[in-house]
């Protein structure tokens, strides 16, 4: 039912002004800055310690599911399924957020209390009123009204009624006052000023589909206005059978009708009107809707004669309020896939007939939005494509552009969700819905990972914020999408700075921006742009500080949160250590751990303890006795105090590194080892089991190589699932050639190469480069394994999706290759337009990392020995010379060889 719910909900909740569209604010990113993908050869794995308590720092915005599920509920009764709203206000009532917020609260008991009287639940809609918190609004007196009326307590909603301003309800609502009032004075015999309350209740509605819900609403008050007893259903049945065929007796047949299922006997009144509309002349066309309207009242529209009756009204009626009515009874019964199945073909009948349907605009979205329910989005999309097609003018051009946002967010295509939710916001006029739909693209262009508009987008949001959503969270998120734009870090920091005085932008929110910025900062290795920065904003005088509140006293006073200022005095303090400013690194975090008293758990603790292992690389770091001797003190007392947490692990890593940067080799390795004996769960034990071998490889004899081997067949037996089970694997065959174990390791890397294909394990290429090493390796003693090697790096160079420095790698061996089997004329047809797409084009060029430079000077370095052995000193030169403009490697190398080369000219 939800989700039926939330295919319809976005379009018909574009419809005018009356609704907003969006799936609410989801922050989609809202973490720090995701860290580089781990690679076997990187020194730590993907995440540094200090990432593991304070990757929370942004956690999602706090009411983004909340909004999401409101907007869901007020779009099904304004669809016209307040059964599905009700569930879902009352399922947002039973939330503490909701519940423990009192202007939450009370916007949603409204809405769950307009949901209950659209059911006839008038009852349950005046127990929730009982909950509204403070004092009576507008928009409160008027469903307490309504709910009175509907009990026949018309004195007390009469006085309710009179004190209601017009203008002091929301547009949506002033047509439900001119109905209550209308009701009021039905209710008192005053017919005639009743008819002038309902037509200013028409002339109030905003939209096509709301003057529909208000025809619905005043057919259904007629059943409950009056009493009724058996005198009464006798003169009705008199006066009918007196006046057969004359105005006077439809009157009495629609009167009798209401006052028989007021009775309780709805069969009869469902016989009665059946029996009418049989006896009524074609030409009393008017007369026959009131009667099917009034028939599907009663049946209701699950029922046969219920269905029947409101498809011949949708069918044949000159009314299109009414039909509007009946397209809007019909959707809210069809429930199952049954049901909407049937009512889509029921819809194309009329959609495919000769003469063009009266609410054609209305007919094929409804049809699209059963589509789009059971996920037949082409369907849907034509539907809403022909929509905005065939009716420039037509009040539904805006749900179609709604729909086809809700087609397109639910395929997961964002940009295209963003394009249709901004067409439409381009057509609306301004009010809640417009603000609600703001949000939405700057959401969808978030998801798109289309920062740059995403950015723009919520500055436009923040131009009207829409009610229930914080200013803040959408600054935030602005912030966030300038940091995530890729080389507009300036531009985030322009923008904190200028969001920083604009009150609206609250303290967590705020320091959530700066942690995110710093961290991006500190990974785009601008650690000291991010160091000073983080140094001004822990300087900064709290709110109510005085001069004496400074360090870090003020860093944990004022009204930000405690969590948020400690992340930011972590980060100064592992900033200043990646300076390599390790004893000021070592003062701030010495005192940072005396100051986490209003920290809550667990973050203290994490905080703590990385805090701890800061210390230990620290003092390790300054490398006098007394600071080495108190670093070795306090990873003792980490492991003590804190013996499970991430930081205890990982100071095994530390003390690897620190005992191999001494010579210690078999020290390193032993810490390694015991962390993956003692914490087989942690994810750092398959990477400790690879760090032990490398270690093991740098010893360099072929009992270490062994060593190295067993470590990785380890780390394979013992992690199978470890994304380090591929590069372990490679790293084996690796020592296997090491060891002059060809034919073992070929194989190894063949069974890589059909595991790991590319692209979808993104590195699966180095296995098949590697395997052509191999080849090439056996080419002396086997002829055929040099063409084997050939085809792979030929292959290889001219894979367009491949990495770029993978393919220079993989065109440099390839042209040895023909080398070694003295093919000289075709190097420079690989060689040569391997250079102008990688060094000499810009776009190239700038695809090439270090790798990938490393392979080009060895090309430039080998092509210029070749020209040289022909004779072609200039040509060689030249090759030299590319070498030190484009400040390759080599640039000794190179600038030896042009000297030679200018020597040996003749």
């Amino acid at each position: 039912m939800h989700t039926w719910l939330r295919y319809l909900a976005l379009a018909v909740a574009l419809w005018g002004a009356a609704a907003g569209g969006g799936m609410g604010v989801v922050s989609a990113q809202t973490d720090n800055v995701p860290p580089a993908a781990a690679t076997p050869l990187t020194r730590e794995p993907a995440a540094a310690p200090g990432d593991v308590p304070l990757a929370g720092a942004a956690p999602e915005l706090p009411a983004d599911e909340l909004l999401a599920r409101e907007l869901d509920a007020r779009r099904a009764l304004e669809l016209g399924l307040p059964s599905i709203a009700a569930a879902l206000y009352q399922e947002l009532l039973q939330d503490k957020r909701v519940a423990g917020n009192a202007p939450a609260g009370n916007r949603v008991r409204l809405a769950l209390a307009t949901a209950l009287l659209e059911e006839d639940r008038g009852e349950e809609a005046g127990r929730v009123l009982e909950g509204f918190s403070g004092e009576p609004t507008p928009e409160y007196l008027l469903r307490r009204a309504l709910v009175e009326a509907r009990a026949r307590q018309f004195d007390s909603a009469r006085a309710a009624s009179e004190v209601i301003a017009p203008e002091g309800l929301p547009e949506a609502d002033r047509p439900w006052l001119f109905f209550l009032r209308g009701l009021l004075a039905e209710a008192a015999r005053d017919f005639s000023q009743a008819g002038a309350f309902y037509q200013q209740a028409e002339e109030a509605s905003v939209t096509p589909l709301q003057r529909s819900w208000f025809v619905l609403a005043r057919e259904r008050a007629k059943l409950f206005t009056g009493g009724v007893d058996e005198r009464m259903l006798a003169s009705l049945r008199q006066t009918l059978d007196r006046n057969l065929g004359r105005p006077s007796g439809h009157v009495a047949a629609s009167q009798l009708a209401i006052a028989l299922n007021a009775a309780g006997r709805r069969d009869a009144a469902v016989e009665l009107l059946q029996g009418q509309l049989a006896m009524l002349p074609r030409e009393e066309r008017q007369v026959g809707d009131e009667w099917r309207l009034l028939l599907g009242l009663i049946a209701g529209p699950g029922s046969g004669e219920g269905r029947t009756a409101l498809r011949a009204l949708l069918s044949g009626s000159a009314d299109q309020d009414k039909q509007r009515v009946a397209l809007r009874m019909l959707a809210g019964a069809a429930d199952t896939p049954a049901r909407r199945e049937d009512l889509a073909k029921f819809l194309g009948q009329l959609i495919d007939a000769p003469a063009r349907h009266p609410i054609m605009g209305e007919l094929l979205l409804f049809r699209a939005q059963l589509a789009l329910a059971d996920r037949r989005f082409v369907d849907a999309e034509n539907d809403a494509g022909r929509v905005l097609a065939n009716f420039p003018g037509s009040a539904a051009r805006v749900p179609a552009l709604g729909l086809l946002t809700a087609s397109a967010w639910e395929q997961g295509r964002f940009r295209n969700a963003a394009s249709q939710a901004a067409a439409a916001l381009a057509e609306m006029p301004g009010g809640p819905a417009r603000a609600q739909l703001g949000v939405l693209v700057a959401e969808a262009y978030f998801r798109a990972r289309d920062y740059r508009s995403a950015a723009d987008a919520y500055g436009a949001a923040l131009g009207a914020v829409p009610a229930g959503v914080p200013a803040g969270a959408l600054m935030f998120q602005r912030v966030q999408a300038e940091i995530l734009a890729g080389g507009r870090l300036a531009e985030a920091e322009q923008l904190l700075d200028a969001q920083a005085r604009d009150e609206r932008f609250d303290e967590a929110n705020r320091w959530r921006s700066e942690w995110n910025l710093a961290r991006a900062l500190q990974a785009a290795g601008e650690v000291a742009r991010a160091y000073a920065r983080v140094n001004r904003l822990l300087e900064e005088k709290p709110p109510g500080g005085t001069d004496e509140e400074d360090g870090l006293i003020a860093e944990f006073a004022g009204d930000s949160p405690a969590d948020l200022r400690a992340r930011l005095a972590w980060l100064r303090a592992r900033l200043a250590f990646e300076t390599g400013d390790h004893a000021r690194a070592l003062e701030l975090a010495s005192a940072l751990r005396g100051a986490l008293d209003e920290v809550p758990e667990p973050l203290r603790a994490e905080i703590a303890s990385t805090t701890m292992l800061l210390e230990v690389q620290a003092g390790f770091a300054l490398d006098d006795a007394r600071r080495t001797e108190a670093a070795q003190a306090l990873l003792k007392k980490l492991r003590v105090d804190f013996p499970r947490s991430d930081a205890a692990v990982y100071s095994h890593l530390i003390e690897a590194d620190i005992a191999a940067a001494r010579g210690d080799i078999v020290g390193a390795q032993n810490a390694l080892r015991a962390l993956a004996d003692n914490f087989k769960d942690s994810p750092y034990a398959p990477y400790a089991l690879y760090q032990a071998a490398l270690y093991a490889e740098r010893r360099g004899q072929e009992q270490y190589y062994k060593e190295a081997y067993d470590n990785l067949e380890n780390l394979v037996e013992k992690f199978p699932k470890s994304e380090l089970v591929y590069y372990a694997r490679l790293r084996q065959g690796n020592l296997l050639r090491l060891m002059n174990q060809y034919g073992a390791a070929q194989t190894l890397y063949e069974d890589l190469v059909n595991t790991h294909r590319y692209p979808g394990f993104a590195d699966g290429l180095t296995a098949e480069l590697a395997l052509a090493d191999c080849y090439a390796a056996q080419a002396a003693t086997d002829a055929s394994k040099a063409e084997s090697a050939a085809a792979i790096y030929e292959r290889l160079l001219d894979q367009q999706s491949a990495p770029a420095d993978l393919r220079v790698e993989a065109g440099y061996k390839f042209g040895l290759n023909l080398v070694s089997r003295a093919e000289l004329q075709r190097v420079e047809t690989v060689w040569w337009p391997m250079i102008n797409s990688f060094l000499l084009d810009d776009a190239g060029a700038g695809a090439l990392g270090a790798n990938g430079r490393y392979w080009m000077s060895r090309t430039l370095i080998k092509l210029g020995e070749l020209l040289e052995q022909q004779a072609k000193f200039d040509q060689a030169r030249g090759m030299y010379e590319l070498v030190l403009r484009k400040e390759l490697p080599y640039a000794t190398l190179a600038r030896e060889r042009i000297n030679r080369a200018g020597a040996a000219r003749p």
